[in-house]
């Protein structure tokens, strides 16, 4: 059973990953959850992330990516909603919320919004939502998680290809 998303949207600033601690922490319930986390050096320029869900697999492209905690969170929490969905077997929005979903990601971000145009019709729905959680708190976010793969959570976490070039703390 999946978590509330819409019901959680906060008003104002929302508290992003302030360091690197925040970023592993999350990390690490990822892999808690059976997904390997890797970072990759060599993406195609523009690449910034990726979920491969037959592989169960959430990838960070450090070469695109700034030294900043708080653009790598952002990409964390965008393919950790492709996780939430992976999980679910699903969408994490019933049909009838995509429409507020919109508005919020417009109000959120208004290039994020506008590049939903470019996904095609298939993905768009999945895009929504991963926009959607990644202007979410942090806090938000991992509960979300908890909330969408908690029943995959368990004590022994698969190895984690290092962050190299996103820094250690």
């Amino acid at each position: 059973m999946g978590a509330p998303l819409m019901g959680s949207l906060s008003i104002g600033s929302p508290v992003r990953a302030q360091s690197w601690a925040d970023i592993g922490d999350y990390s690490s319930l990822l892999r808690q959850a059976g997904t390997q986390t890797l970072v990759a050096k060599d993406c195609p320029s523009g690449l910034l992330g990726a979920f491969h869900a037959g592989r169960n697999a959430l990838l960070l492209c450090s070469n695109n990516l700034q030294d900043d905690p708080a653009q790598v969170w952002t990409v964390l929490a965008h393919e950790s909603a492709h996780v939430m969905q992976h999980c679910q077997q699903g969408p994490l929005l019933p049909d009838h919320e995509i429409g507020s979903a919109l508005a919020q990601i417009e109000k959120q971000s208004m290039s994020s919004f506008q590049e939903l145009r470019l996904y095609h019709q298939s993905q768009r729905r999945d895009e929504i939502e991963a926009r959607l959680v990644q202007g979410l708190p942090m806090a938000e976010v991992k509960a979300l998680f908890r909330g969408f793969c908690g029943n995959r959570l368990k004590r022994g976490a698969p190895k984690s290809t290092p962050a190299a070039g996103l820094g250690d703390g």
